[in-house]
C-alpha cells in the first residue's frame, strides 16, 4: 500500500538525491551503481532532475500585520533580508486578507530570513512609534517623517552587509519553484518618501536608532548559521 502519496513521493525524491550525491563518489564503482540506481527510480516515478532540485526549495512565512499596501521600507527591509541570505520574498495578497511576505530559499534559508525579518521589523516598528509619537505636527506630516526616519534607520542597517553574489543556482532553482506554484509573480515595489531639506535632523535620528543592529544579531535561531555577506556592524 502506498499510504499518502505526498508522503512517498517526498521519500522517492530524498533516495533520488541521495543516491545522485553518491554518485560524485571518487569510487568509480560505486558512482557508477548509484547513478543507475537514481535513474532507475527516476524513469519508474517519472521524477525530473528540476522534480529532485526543487524537493530542497523551502517556504516561509509570515504576516506583518499591515495594511494591503505596506510602506516602502518594510519592502526594502524584505529585500534586503532576503538578499541576505539567498532567499527570493514574494508578497502573497489574498483579497481581504493582510498580505504575507513568503520567503523562498534553500534548505533552512527562508526559515532563518523570516525570523531575521520579524525580529528587524519589530525593532524599526518600536523605533518609528517613538519617533512619530514625539512629533509635534498633523497626522500627515507625522506619517511622512516617520517614514523618513525609518528610510534612514534602514540605510544604517544595510550597511552592515557586504555585497553578495548569491548561488545563480540556487537563486535559478528558486525562479523555477516559484514559477511552478505561482506562476507570473510581480516584483514588490513602492515609492519612497522624498526627504526635505527640513529632514535632515529626522535622517540623523533614524541613523542614530539603528546603531548597533545588525543582520547578525537577530539570528540566535536554532538552524542558524553564519553566512557570507553578514557581519556585525
Amino acid at each position: 500500500m502506498w499510504g499518502n502519496p505526498g508522503v512517498q513521493h517526498e521519500k522517492i525524491i530524498d533516495k533520488i538525491a541521495k543516491c545522485l550525491r553518491l554518485s560524485d563518489s571518487g569510487n568509480p564503482n560505486e558512482a557508477a551503481a548509484a547513478l543507475r540506481q537514481a535513474r532507475r527510480l527516476m524513469e519508474k516515478y517519472r521524477i525530473s532532475e528540476a522534480d529532485v532540485r526543487l524537493a530542497d526549495i523551502q517556504e516561509s512565512g509570515i504576516d506583518t500585520g499591515t495594511a494591503y499596501t505596506p510602506p516602502f521600507w518594510m519592502l526594502a527591509l524584505a529585500n534586503l533580508v532576503a538578499g541576505a541570505f539567498d532567499c527570493r520574498v514574494i508578497l502573497a495578497r489574498r483579497f481581504g486578507c493582510r498580505p504575507e511576505y513568503r520567503f523562498i530559499g534553500l534548505g533552512q534559508s527562508a526559515e532563518i530570513a523570516t525570523y531575521t525579518f520579524r525580529v528587524l521589523l519589530r525593532q524599526l516598528e518600536r523605533s518609528r512609534k517613538r519617533f512619530v509619537a514625539a512629533l509635534d505636527a498633523v497626522d500627515e506630516e507625522r506619517e511622512r517623517r516617520g517614514d523618513v526616519f525609518a528610510q534612514a534607520w534602514l540605510f544604517r542597517v544595510a550597511r552592515t552587509v557586504r555585497t553578495f553574489a548569491g548561488d545563480p543556482q540556487v537563486a535559478e532553482t528558486v525562479a523555477e519553484h516559484i514559477q511552478r506554484r505561482y506562476g507570473e509573480v510581480d516584483e514588490m515595489s513602492a515609492t519612497p518618501r522624498e526627504a526635505e531639506r527640513a529632514d535632515f535632523e529626522d535622517i540623523l535620528e533614524g541613523i542614530r536608532a539603528a546603531d548597533g543592529v545588525s543582520l547578525f544579531h537577530p539570528v540566535r535561531h536554532p538552524h542558524a548559521r553564519l553566512l557570507p555577506g553578514i557581519e556585525p556592524a
